[in-house]
């Protein structure tokens, strides 16, 4: 009887092992062969989920940006406001070497996506999710009178963003920065400059 093949499971796996293919050694390293060592298949079944590096590293941020996204989601269950949006830096924030290492493979998206317009677009639509939660919460801070009246809520938004992403990058690159008590008090000064009752 032919063996029955998770095709899910077996594509998942794939993009695992390419994850932490670029994480250990860069995406420049990244070859067919050294995937399918890492993921323990022969090279044809590699090629037959993925065609291309391209397509690998899109699977790679796509599992990274929505295992995070959706993790937030499950987390401010029941939060509104500023508690959501304080609840949702916390998760997105590299708090740990695992994320922290994750981040690696957000960073070389970014890198190819300034430069790629397909890569661009699927970045921009996974951002536009990201960035509409938090203009919910900014929102819900507004209307629940947690936000300053002179806090407009586009520029909330994009303080929020460039916090959030900024951490990443400073995990990647100087991670000697990036202690929990750094990424706390940073959280903390963010939400404190949103709030209604800030000096």
């Amino acid at each position: 009887m032919p063996k029955i093949v998770d095709h899910e499971e077996r594509r998942a796996h794939i993009v695992e092992a390419v994850t932490q293919i670029i994480i250990r050694d860069g995406f420049d390293r990244v070859t067919m062969r050294e995937i399918a060592a890492e993921a323990g298949y022969a090279h044809g079944a590699i090629a037959r989920y993925f065609p291309d590096k391209q397509s690998l590293l899109t699977a790679a941020f796509l599992q990274v940006f929505q295992h995070s996204h959706q993790r937030t989601l499950e987390l401010v269950a029941g939060v509104r406001g500023l508690a959501a949006l304080r609840t949702m830096s916390r998760q997105l924030l590299p708090y740990d070497t695992a994320e922290s290492l994750r981040a690696r493979v957000v960073l070389t998206f970014w890198d190819r996506a300034s430069q790629d317009p397909e890569l661009w677009e699927i970045h921009h639509e996974n951002i536009t999710r990201r960035r509409a939660l938090i203009r919910r919460f900014v929102e819900e801070a507004r209307e629940d009178g947690e936000l300053h009246p002179g806090v407009d809520v586009e520029e909330a938004v994009n303080r929020v963003s460039a916090h959030n992403a900024g951490w990443q990058m400073i995990a990647v690159l100087v991670p000697e920065a990036a202690a929990a008590r750094s990424l706390d008090a940073s959280i903390e000064a963010l939400i404190s400059g949103l709030g209604a009752e800030r000096a």
